[in-house]
């Protein structure tokens, strides 16, 4: 399994202006890096409330977090961050504190997933699965083996911005007509030959394997949904930060901010994306795309 490295962990903690006492919300929980680099700016007396749809990140981050429970108030829910209010308002019921100082989304896939066995990397095979949490029902199989060529097409477009979506849509439907498509190696086997063999250093089904993912857990309509109500939540002088990975996670939330901000809601405290250092991407290569956006309640 990878190694769990936070992405711009002290950027967070600085931007969000945390101090001891502070309540916070991590809305993608994951194992628990942020959350502890969180809760030593809101120690003692800090309340944080970590949300995932995975269980196993829920598992693993309660055990990684368990030292700061003497001295702050934690909660650790399985759920999905489009219920981000509800979750607070119950999880933080008995202890009676106010609305959140600061509210953290990493829109990024955690390490806990990237080696996981639900064949979210090509790096080794795996089912097709791709789903954050298991009690949903829409996996990666399915779309590949009972979508129609268009949709597939579509999907591989709008949420991969692959060029070679119809050529790789065709080539999975003519590989699914012969058998079953189930594994991460064979369908980066039959995208590989759709694009021409591989051409540098990056995989060829990387956009598929993004592009599916999305369609999967539904991600763009879950930040629509849930940022709007991040910013409702967060108490005035209250900050929210969102770290996104490509384009269209990173489109949504500047708009969302843009027009937060035109209608006085909020401000902009990052007014272009903060980016991480040279020597963090030389020490984590996968924090290469990642954009930090930060807004302040008004």
């Amino acid at each position: 399994m990878p190694s769990h490295i936070p992405v711009l962990a002290t950027e967070v903690a600085e931007l969000l202006q945390l101090k001891p006492g502070d309540v916070v919300v991590d809305a993608t929980l994951g194992a628990g890096g942020h959350s502890s680099a969180i809760l030593e700016k809101i120690s003692p007396k800090g309340t944080l409330v970590g949300i995932d749809k995975d269980e196993d990140a829920i598992r693993i981050a309660s055990n990684n977090l368990s030292s700061f429970k003497p001295q702050s108030q934690l909660a650790t829910v399985v759920g999905s961050y489009t219920a981000l209010d509800s979750i607070f308002s119950t999880a933080t019921k008995s202890w009676r504190c106010g609305k959140p100082d600061g509210i953290l989304f990493d829109l990024g896939l955690s390490s806990l997933q990237l080696g996981g066995n639900r064949g979210f990397s090509f790096l080794e095979d795996a089912p097709l699965d791709m789903r954050f949490g298991e009690a949903e029902d829409l996996t990666a199989e399915i779309i590949i083996n009972s979508y129609p060529v268009d949709k597939l097409a579509d999907i591989l477009w709008q949420f991969g911005e692959e060029r070679d979506s119809r050529k790789i849509a065709k080539a999975i439907f003519e590989a699914r007509r012969k058998e079953r498509i189930t594994t991460t190696n064979e369908l980066v086997d039959i995208v590989t030959k759709a694009k021409g063999g591989r051409k540098g250093r990056i995989n060829p089904a990387t956009l598929t394997f993004q592009a599916l993912r999305i369609a999967v857990n539904d991600e763009l309509s879950a930040i629509m949904s849930a940022l709007p109500i991040a910013i409702e939540l967060l108490k005035p002088g209250g900050r929210l930060a969102v770290i996104s990975y490509h384009s269209l996670e990173d489109r949504i939330v500047k708009n969302i901010f843009r027009d937060a901000a035109k209608n006085e809601i909020v401000k902009l405290v990052t007014k272009k994306p903060t980016r991480p250092s040279f020597v963090e991407t030389k020490n984590n290569p996968r924090s290469r795309s990642a954009k930090l956006r930060v807004i302040e309640k008004i």
